[in-house]
């Protein structure tokens, strides 16, 4: 190749790493940011004046502030009824009791009217508007749905029906706004749907393992770039265990979790097996990487290290907890079979779980008889009553193909709502895919 060629090509390829530091400009000033920054002395407590980033991350996302949202419906209801409010407002139990979490001290505090004790008054400004609008006497209603512990929120439809774009907007900018909630992405391989969020996303990388990166345009006149992570998120940390990850994350941040194809510290963890790659004597033995994230959600359960109000996101939920799972080489049925027992355990530990499937009825009807809160997303029949485990369903089969892309119907039991958000897909510059490969292990399964 001739140097003007190579010349053309380092041009055409610095073309599209410039296109995504435009597009993912991180964003460096929040007291997360600066804890996992290199510069940092990692002491938590000394970064006490900065902002969080749920204290931002909702401007940038053309949210209208919780707080002013609920205090609009308050004033409505009082104004012109409460049959006039929306449903949100109206039947909390439906969403708000899904989306704001608060513990026992902290709501005792509400109703006594506490709001300049502590354990309100020092949160950060975002939630502690929340919290004082629940303490109004006029949210009484609201104030004694909110129960104790975490939620959940289990939402559904075939591909494109706008499941990715909730769980950005509603489990990566409301939670951490809402709750300074921490945000656990847990990511497969085939697809980084988390995105919109990694400007302010630490992405944490199982430790001595080989991974590739690349950008690859959707433009044929563009080249496929190898890039690092650092050119889409904000940083980066590693762990060798789900217990160290747990040592490491902070309250408030956000967390694009690769899975480590090692499976360090799962087996121990869950008394399940999992056999990696390099260590299988057949295909059938290697333990796919999704299965990292049923020995997440058990050291959050068991190990104690994070307490703070967690929301962890899980797509693919049908290939992770499918219905009717095999007794297989890797225990497949073991462990579907085992979360219901430690996710419950984990909720009662401030865990929350919004979940992602393309259909409620191929879950574990273990899980399902777990799930309290569920998502139905546009074009998409409701489950129906029959089904076991999900309870009363209250709205009609086809209630929601009247609704269009940024919308949701939310339900529970006797009451449901709907919700909706703004479209959490800037207008990138870069049109395409970012890929990740771990080559070592795509040589051990070649080899098989």
């Amino acid at each position: 190749m001739s140097k003007s060629a190579q010349r053309r090509i380092e041009k055409k390829e610095q073309e599209v790493i410039e296109q995504l530091h435009g597009d993912f400009e991180p964003w460096t000033k929040s007291r997360q940011a600066r804890y996992h920054s290199d510069s940092c002395n990692k002491s938590w407590s000394r970064l006490e004046k900065y902002h969080n980033d749920g204290e931002r991350m909702y401007k940038d996302f053309g949210l209208t502030p919780m707080h002013k949202a609920l205090a609009k419906e308050s004033r409505k209801s009082q104004r012109y009824g409460m049959e006039d409010a929306h449903p949100v407002y109206r039947y909390p139990s439906a969403y708000l009791d899904a989306l704001i979490h608060i513990d026992d001290a902290e709501k005792w505090a509400l109703e006594d009217g506490r709001t300049d004790d502590p354990i309100i008054a020092e949160q950060p400004r975002p939630r502690r508007k929340v919290l004082e609008w629940l303490a109004r006497p006029e949210n009484g209603h609201v104030l004694d749905a909110m129960g104790d512990g975490g939620t959940d929120l289990h939402a559904h439809s075939e591909p494109g029906e706008g499941k990715t774009s909730l769980a950005n907007m509603i489990g990566g900018v409301r939670m951490p706004e809402v709750n300074n909630e921490t945000v656990l992405w847990y990511l497969t391989l085939d697809e980084l749907e988390c995105l919109p969020l990694a400007p302010f996303m630490t992405v944490a990388v199982p430790a001595g393992v080989e991974i590739e990166v690349e950008a690859k345009p959707r433009d044929h006149r563009l080249p496929d770039v190898e890039i690092d992570l650092t050119d889409v998120f904000r940083d980066t940390i590693s762990y060798d265990s789900p217990r160290d990850l747990m040592q490491q994350i902070v309250p408030g941040g956000l967390y694009a979790v690769l899975p480590d194809p090692l499976f360090r510290g799962c087996e121990k963890l869950t008394t399940a097996t999992y056999t990696p790659a390099r260590e299988a004597e057949e295909p059938a033995e290697v333990t796919p990487l999704r299965d990292n994230i049923f020995a997440m959600v058990t050291t959050r359960a068991k190990d104690d290290e994070f307490l703070h109000p967690t929301t962890a996101i899980i797509d693919e939920a049908g290939d992770l907890l499918p219905l009717n799972p095999e007794a297989d080489e890797n225990d497949t049925n073991r462990k579907v079979k085992e979360y219901p027992k430690v996710y419950g355990k984990a909720r009662k530990k401030n865990f929350s779980a919004l979940v992602l499937s393309h259909s409620v009825a191929r879950i574990d009807e273990g899980v399902r008889e777990k799930e309290r809160w569920f998502v139905t997303m546009p074009n998409t029949p409701a489950p129906s009553s029959t089904l076991s485990g999900i309870g009363k369903v209250p709205i009609k089969s086809d209630y929601a193909m009247r609704l269009s892309k940024g919308e949701a119907v939310v339900w529970r039991n006797q009451h449901f709502c709907e919700i909706s958000w703004p479209n959490p897909y800037r207008r990138y510059e870069f049109r395409g895919e970012v890929s990740i490969r771990y080559p070592t292990r795509e040589v051990a399964l070649d080899a098989l």
